[in-house]
This record gives C-alpha cells, sequence and structure tokens, in this order.
C-alpha cells in the first residue's frame, strides 16, 4: 500500500513539468516550494481528488531521496533558497519515470 502509485500521477506530475518552466526565472532558478505548487495545480487542472496529489507527492519525494536528496519535503517547501530549474525538471522527470514504470508493472501483475 505505502507504494501505490495513483492512475493520475504521470498526467499530474507532466502538467506540473509544464508549469514548472513557466515559473522559473531568467537564471534558470525556481524556489523548492514551486515545485510542489505546481503539483498542487496540475492536480487541481486535471480534477484530480487531493488524496491523488499527496500520494503524486509521496513519489516525487521518494524519488527524489533515490536522487541523493537527503531532505525532500524541505526543499518542497523552501522559498528562500533557489534550485536550478534543470534539477527540479530531474526530480520530475524521474518521478514521472518512476510512477510510469510502477503503474505498467501494477497493471502487468493484474492482467
Amino acid at each position: 500500500m505505502a507504494n501505490m502509485v495513483p492512475d493520475m500521477a504521470p498526467r499530474i506530475l507532466e502538467r506540473a513539468l509544464e508549469r514548472i518552466m513557466l515559473r522559473a526565472n531568467s537564471n534558470g532558478e525556481c524556489f523548492g516550494g514551486e515545485i510542489m505548487e505546481s503539483l498542487r495545480e496540475a492536480g487541481a487542472d486535471l480534477r484530480a481528488r487531493h488524496g491523488e496529489i499527496l500520494q503524486t507527492r509521496s513519489v516525487l519525494v521518494r524519488t527524489m531521496e533515490s536522487l541523493g536528496e537527503a531532505y525532500p519535503a524541505e526543499i518542497l517547501q523552501d522559498y528562500d533558497n533557489r534550485i536550478q530549474l534543470s534539477k527540479a525538471l530531474r526530480f520530475l522527470n524521474a518521478a514521472l519515470e518512476r510512477a510510469t514504470h510502477q503503474r505498467r508493472s501494477g497493471q502487468d501483475a493484474t492482467s
């Protein structure tokens, strides 16, 4: 149950990727908190349930941990320090890949 990935996760992450690119400043940086805002807004645009958005956030946090971030939840709440857009995109792309893979694996197991 802890590794449950909602059906909407890949779509939410794709939309969040688009949104975070629009939020970057001219130096190619964004706040970590803007990643989470983009995720929330993407979920709302897709009419995802709140639980699905939170589960998608969990996928993102686990992915960030696997990429070596010690405190990913803290990064997603940070509005004081900017991070490189490339780093934010790496996190979101890796989470999208993970969610897509886990969804396919789950579907193959039930088929």
